[in-house]
């Protein structure tokens, strides 16, 4: 099915698509997290085209996100990619939203096309960096780094996570949603946060460094592309 708009169609596809997968690995690393749902073939796709040629893909995951790869949100076709994703939201939208995850213009674009066509407010805004390791300099020789902190890396551990490390870990998550996830006065669904991390332990890969038995910090991947993969849930005690 297409909803088409000045030229542009946005068309229903599967993720075996090679359409979908070859237009957005070039530009893996800035989208990642569709890139990842492409590959596991868990979300509704998308995908934007002009003529036939490919301008755009997005993505609707079970949990309500939204995950984009919109590059004409810089460029002098923005405003049809705007009018096309406004009627797609006013004729198809019939998700629960929960967030919007993706490169900062093409997430303003998205957001600003879903309050248009259903009139609901953002709730909240967070903005990262996206920081890129390009080299593994830091495994060559941790001592050439820290060169004062030798003796502190013998009381040191790094241990691969699993789910039945949960209890002992869960300070350290819940501490993180804290500061990083939740917005504002916005209070902690222990519960859910709970399941999150169980699944997270269950699928991705999550490590955590412990001083004399405790565990002090963490973090892990959550999101595998081709060439990418994408780290997060990293979090270090205060103290």
């Amino acid at each position: 099915m297409a909803e088409e708009c000045d030229g542009m169609q946005i068309l229903s596809c599967e993720s075996g698509s090679p359409d979908l997968l070859s237009f957005v690995l070039p530009y893996e690393k800035l989208c990642i997290g569709l890139v990842s749902h492409i590959l596991c073939g868990d979300s509704s796709f998308f995908l934007v085209q002009e003529h036939g040629v490919s301008r755009g893909a997005f993505s609707f995951s079970k949990g309500g996100q939204i995950f984009h790869c919109l590059p004409d949100a810089y460029g002098e076709k923005r405003g049809s990619l705007f009018r096309a994703l406004l009627d797609f939201f006013r004729s198809r939208l019939q998700h629960d939203l929960f967030n919007v995850i993706g490169e900062e213009e093409g997430t303003n674009l998205v957001t600003q096309a879903l309050v248009s066509a259903t009139g609901r407010k953002i709730q909240h805004e967070q903005h990262y960096a996206l920081l890129e390791q390009k080299t593994s300099a830091f495994g060559r020789d941790r001592h050439a780094f820290f060169p004062t902190m030798r003796d502190e890396y013998e009381k040191l551990a790094v241990l691969r996570c699993s789910p039945d490390m949960i209890d002992s870990l869960f300070p350290l998550q819940l501490a993180y949603e804290k500061e990083e996830v939740l917005w504002q006065n916005e209070p902690a669904d222990e519960r859910v946060i709970h399941l999150s991390f169980h699944r997270a332990l269950r699928t991705q890969q999550i490590f955590a460094l412990s001083k004399n038995g405790a565990f002090i910090t963490k973090g892990g991947t959550n999101a595998w592309g081709k060439k990418y993969v994408q780290l997060g849930g990293i979090y270090t005690l205060p103290s």
